[in-house]
């Protein structure tokens, strides 16, 4: 695994221009030149990628229990459809794959890594299941789980970052500064030169707008674990798809060539303009998150300075960011009456009970 150097450079001075061709290429890569944006989508240029990209990054896992009855068969069938990835607990591994396509990920134990990565649980009721709700809440409890969601995991990255990621540097507002995120050795590098000419200061990197948005209504907040500089850098999370609306915004700082885990609680989150605080601004709203980023700056909030900024070169390597402290809802799909509905109360463990008609309502 490669190593990024994080040694502070002084960077020479020199007079730099603003760059009206970087400010276009910024405002056309997150669809934001409305007539331009309108033409590209009535001749279809660049949607395939667009879609495929959202498709890839959507994709999740799912944990089918009960998959080998008539409603599990069924649920696993439509889920397929939908390119959801398949786990399912079965009783049996060789009479289940006579029974579930190829692609569907088979267990015949009940073991804490059935759990790992997955993104929903749904018990299918049916008759003769071996895999009683009774044992499935023992080994939940067992196993400890409380869900985490990794939304991008540049170790082992699902789509070219490129279609996901771009720069949003103040050349937006008249600076010059400049910044970019590749791939190197099993990470995210965000990285460039903040410079504060004509009025400037700041350098970010922003996921296009999500389609669909992210609910990470389930989840305490978001987790980075990232190698700075020992720099300040801010996270800026939004909950609508305007490209100069309201971000929610936190500071963290990081030391110098050191792995951090950075834990971001959504209530400690600061509803920004342009750095300027949005006191009346509604709360954040985890049901809806369109876009994520990463930005160095200057600027804290309402005018103050940021006291770890310095101009010049930085980098802040990311190797995973997450939503964290979540509990993996359970979904009951059933035809009639819960079975052992008390000991599913009792147990605390959330869940919701809906018909297989419904699932995709609950999904999606």
């Amino acid at each position: 695994m490669s190593t990024v150097p994080f040694e502070e450079r002084k960077v020479m001075a020199e007079s730099k221009s603003w760059d009206f061709q970087r400010f276009w290429q910024t405002l056309d890569y997150f669809d934001s030149i409305p007539l331009w944006s309108c033409l590209q989508k009535l001749l279809g240029f660049g949607e395939d990628k667009k879609n495929q990209l959202t498709n890839e990054q959507g994709m999740k896992t799912i944990l089918v229990i009960g998959g080998e009855n008539a409603i599990g068969r069924k649920v696993i069938t439509q889920l397929q459809q939908q390119n959801y990835q398949i786990r399912a607990l079965v009783d049996n591994i060789e009479s289940a794959r006579q029974l579930l396509a190829e692609n569907v990920d088979l267990f015949a134990l009940q073991t804490p890594q059935l759990f790992t990565g997955i993104e929903r649980i749904i018990y299918c009721q049916g008759e003769n299941n071996r895999h009683s709700l009774a044992n499935l809440l023992d080994l939940l409890k067992n196993a400890g789980i409380t869900a985490e969601k990794t939304l991008f995991d540049f170790s082992n990255p699902s789509s070219d970052i490129k279609e996901i990621w771009g720069a949003v540097d103040d050349v937006v507002m008249g600076g010059v500064s400049e910044s970019q995120i590749t791939l190197t050795g099993g990470r995210a590098l965000f990285s460039g030169i903040v410079r504060t000419e004509n009025n400037g200061g700041f350098a970010s990197v922003r996921t296009r707008n999500l389609n669909p948005p992210l609910n990470l209504s389930n989840y305490e907040g978001i987790e980075l674990q990232v190698q700075g500089d020992g720099k300040r850098y801010k996270l800026i999370l939004r909950c609508e798809g305007r490209w100069d609306g309201i971000g929610y915004c936190y500071s963290f700082d990081t030391f110098d060539r050191t792995w951090q885990t950075i834990s971001i609680p959504f209530g400690d989150l600061i509803p920004v303009v342009r750095a300027k605080t949005m006191r009346e601004a509604a709360p954040f709203d985890s049901s809806s998150v369109y876009a994520l980023q990463l930005m160095q700056s200057k600027f804290e909030y309402d005018g103050a300075i940021n006291p770890r900024f310095s101009p010049g070169l930085f980098a802040l390597e990311i190797v995973t960011i997450k939503a964290y402290g979540g509990k993996n809802r359970l979904i009951i799909v059933k035809e009639g009456e819960i079975a052992e509905k008390s000991l599913l109360d009792a147990s605390g463990y959330p869940y919701e009970a809906i018909d297989s008609a419904q699932i995709f309502a609950k999904l999606n």
